[in-house]
């Protein structure tokens, strides 16, 4: 028998059975196995079987708001801006380099906006960077975005800047930016490209110039590629 203490009136005491005791004991290590089984089941909160204080609390998950992205791209913006008055080379660089491409990548808008303040040298120069880098990331806004200038010599500086731009790595583009702007044929710019792809990879050059239309340019471009593949064919001989 286990004494239980006073019952009460009279201070009598009583004792409760040894099989009371047990029983109770096999429940509560049931219990206890039932919870340790369920926090090992697939999906099971795990913390609900420990002690309150050995659960360490959840940290803060570092979330970007829309008002930290606008804070981060007017820090950019205004990095940029310095920089193109400013006589540290190496501010410069670290702007043109990291901050412009971030920044277009973000919002393109503010940097159209950014070009669209700046004045003479310093327009140029921000302009045809802008040019060199969008042209390659999104083709299309960068040719939609440069024949929105007022000015026809802003036109055709940015797209000669971009047809430059696009010649290594892509030649049959870097032609159609050029009639797109009506640049390239008067200084040579376009013969030039065509010699240099027709050189490095003349099938590619020769199954593309079929299919451009019949015209003065492709005439003498066609009598370009003819005059590579003869010496090539003579220096086979």
């Amino acid at each position: 028998m286990i004494d239980a203490g006073n019952r009460g009136n009279g201070g009598r005491r009583y004792a409760l059975p040894a099989f009371f005791v047990l029983t109770a004991a096999v429940a509560i290590t049931l219990t206890i196995a039932q919870v340790t089984d369920d926090s090992r089941a697939p999906g099971a909160d795990t913390t609900a079987a420990l002690p309150a204080a050995s659960v360490s609390p959840a940290k803060p998950a570092l979330l970007v708001t829309p008002h930290a992205s606008r804070d981060r791209q007017a820090q950019l913006a205004l990095e940029v801006e310095r920089a193109l008055v400013s006589n540290n080379p190496q501010e410069r660089d670290k702007a043109m380099y990291f901050s412009l491409p971030e920044l277009l990548d973000a919002d393109p808008v503010r940097v159209i906006e950014l070009v669209a303040r700046q004045e003479g040298e310093t327009r140029d120069a921000l302009r045809d960077e802008v040019v060199r880098l969008w042209i390659r990331r999104d083709r299309e806004a960068a040719l939609v975005w440069m024949g929105s200038f007022e000015n026809e010599w802003e036109r055709k500086a940015s797209a000669t800047i971009a047809m430059r731009t696009l010649a290594a790595i892509d030649r049959a583009q870097a032609v159609a930016v050029a009639g797109q702007f009506g640049i390239g044929r008067d200084d040579g710019s376009i013969e030039h490209i065509v010699q240099i792809w027709v050189t490095e990879n003349f099938d590619e050059c020769a199954k593309w110039l079929e299919t451009q239309p019949e015209n003065a340019q492709t005439t003498q471009l066609r009598a370009r590629v003819e005059l590579v593949r003869e010496q090539r064919l003579a220096a086979l001989e």
